[in-house]
């Protein structure tokens, strides 16, 4: 209920719902992701669309668009490290929000900039990584690499909330000056980062601000709220709604990639 999909998924269903399509749900579990499996509920013959959610493994995405079923991504596996996929992808927009807010930060004098998260996890991380390293080199601000949290605890196959913790809390421990500003991958990183500096006895705005991205409903009840990006969930299923519906009336359309608006929010993480 946390993720903006959930929202963008109730009017994509309502839309299609309208146009004499039902939506059927797959939860595609770890051992199929590893073997390349589909769902056993999943029927191909069915089926006259699939859209993709949190799907950021190349192969098991590729698998997917080899079965020849007109497929949309919302979000994907980070694109340019492996053959395109043959498929339509729907994205926000990763980085306006992030450059406005470190143009502000700048204006507020801060100088000393991180940021946090995995940007292979998925196409989104490192489009908002990229935005960031941008954003330093054209607004003239070192990039300060031990200020960058890019990875997770080593030697583990899927880690865990408390193996993150660890990682993060090993990374501040070694900073000899924290920075000023972290910026987050999305919400849920940055609330594992306020809870490891909180554990390390720093405070949140006094000691560093934190933004995060997405503006899940959890943003506005952490303590203190979390700056963030929102990202508008109706547009993002109206556009998912097009982008299926006219590559399952019309299949040989060249792939399309779109992005839809975001919206910086400030709150009182980096004090209002």
């Amino acid at each position: 209920d946390s993720h903006f999909s959930s929202t963008m998924l109730d009017n994509f269903q309502r839309e299609i719902s309208r146009m004499g399509y039902s939506l059927s749900m797959h939860r595609i579990l770890n051992n199929e992701l590893k073997e390349g499996k589909l769902p056993c509920s999943f029927d191909a013959t069915r089926t006259s669309g699939i859209i993709c959610y949190e799907v950021f493994d190349h192969a098991y995405s590729k698998m997917l668009c080899e079965l020849e079923i007109p497929i949309l991504f919302v979000d994907s596996p980070v694109i340019g490290l492996s053959e395109p996929l043959k498929a339509d992808r729907l994205y926000m927009d990763n980085q306006s929000g992030i450059y406005s807010f470190i143009q502000e930060m700048i204006r507020r004098g801060k100088t000393r900039f991180g940021f946090v998260g995995e940007p292979l996890h998925c196409q989104s991380f490192w489009e908002r990584y990229m935005a960031f390293r941008d954003a330093m080199f054209l607004l003239k601000q070192p990039y300060i690499e031990e200020y960058c949290m890019l990875k997770n605890k080593e030697g583990i196959e899927n880690p865990g909330t408390q193996d993150y913790y660890e990682y993060l809390t090993g990374c501040i421990s070694k900073l000899n000056e924290l920075p000023e500003v972290l910026i987050c991958a999305n919400d849920f990183v940055a609330f594992d980062t306020m809870h490891v500096l909180r554990s390390l006895g720093y405070s949140i705005p006094e000691d560093v601000y934190i933004c995060g991205f997405d503006d899940s409903p959890e943003s506005r009840l952490v303590t203190p709220p979390l700056t963030t990006i929102h990202i508008h969930s109706q547009i993002m299923g109206f556009s998912a709604v097009y982008l299926l519906m006219s590559r399952i009336k019309n299949p040989s359309l060249n792939y399309r990639t779109m992005y839809t608006e975001t919206s910086l929010i400030y709150r009182e993480s980096t004090e209002g």
